[in-house]
């Protein structure tokens, strides 16, 4: 059985060979330069090209020639994880993937997760469907573990600066203004469904990671101590993400394993300089 991911989803080179997962690249396009999101972009350039921009930065989500070609690379069934169809057209683009490499190959068994999140949260999933495939779970087994999965993972993300969202139309110009002026930072969310939902605000950055921790430990209260993974992505700061982890292990009892992993070019993007995503 083989695992591809869209690129939303962050693998640091030890992830990749760990996962054993296949990467579908997203496209980001800046002032007429492509970054193709296939683990090449350096990611502080691409930030300074962001930043300096005055035009928003615009991703193209994988062809679904793209995804049949590599659902069809492996030998054996697939399993296919893309961010959230809320969010972009890469689910979409898989499912006609799907179609297209079923017609070539009627016999492969392929189920596309919508993982109703992104960046930390795929990353979250790619590394449950590999244990599950080692374990030597059935098809069927894994579908249904994962898909249930899916409806109790809390995807949580904290952004230093919100200007790129601003630039994508994501939050507006007012909110933007104020949240500078302020020095407030917003906690978000996922809403349940794959959307993104504001769940609390703060004054200054680290403010609103110890409001994340929180929501974390209230999320995981009860649960067994060291029970629960959690992903931890970063955008350009490992520093930051370190002293986050430290948060973690003091305040979140039942978070065992913690697994840091840089931001790929594609959730960079969104997170942008300084921003922490969790999953868990």
């Amino acid at each position: 059985m083989n695992i591809l991911v869209d690129s939303c989803c962050d693998l640091s080179p030890e992830l990749r060979e760990r996962t054993k997962a296949s990467v579908a690249p997203l496209t980001i396009t800046i002032d007429g330069t492509d970054y193709v999101d296939d683990g090449s972009v350096e990611i502080a350039p691409y930030l300074e090209a962001m930043r300096m921009s005055k035009s928003p930065a615009r991703s193209a989500c994988p062809s679904p020639d793209l995804y049949a070609g590599k659902m069809l690379a492996g030998e054996g069934d697939c399993f296919v994880v893309t961010l959230s169809s809320k969010l972009s057209g890469s689910h979409n683009a898989a499912s006609i993937g799907r179609e297209q490499a079923l017609e070539q190959d009627a016999g492969k068994r392929i189920h596309i997760f919508d993982s109703e999140s992104a960046s930390a949260g795929e990353t979250y999933l790619a590394l449950m469907l590999r244990e599950l495939i080692d374990a030597g779970q059935s098809f069927e087994q894994i579908v249904s573990v994962v898909e249930e999965k899916i409806r109790s993972l809390h995807t949580l993300f904290v952004l230093d600066s919100l200007d790129n969202l601003v630039k994508n139309g994501r939050v507006s110009k007012a909110i933007g203004l104020l949240a500078n002026v302020l020095s407030i930072r917003l906690v978000m969310s996922d809403d349940g469904s794959g959307a993104i939902k504001q769940l609390s605000k703060a004054r200054g950055i680290r403010g609103a990671l110890s409001q994340m921790v929180d929501t974390c430990r209230r999320h995981t209260e009860g649960l067994a101590a060291g029970s629960q993974r959690l992903v931890l992505s970063y955008c350009n700061c490992l520093e930051r993400a370190q002293q986050v982890c430290q948060m973690i292990r003091e305040k979140c009892p039942a978070i065992g394993e913690i697994v840091m992993t840089p931001t790929s070019a594609l959730s960079s993007m969104y997170a942008y300089d300084g921003g922490i995503v969790i999953s868990y």
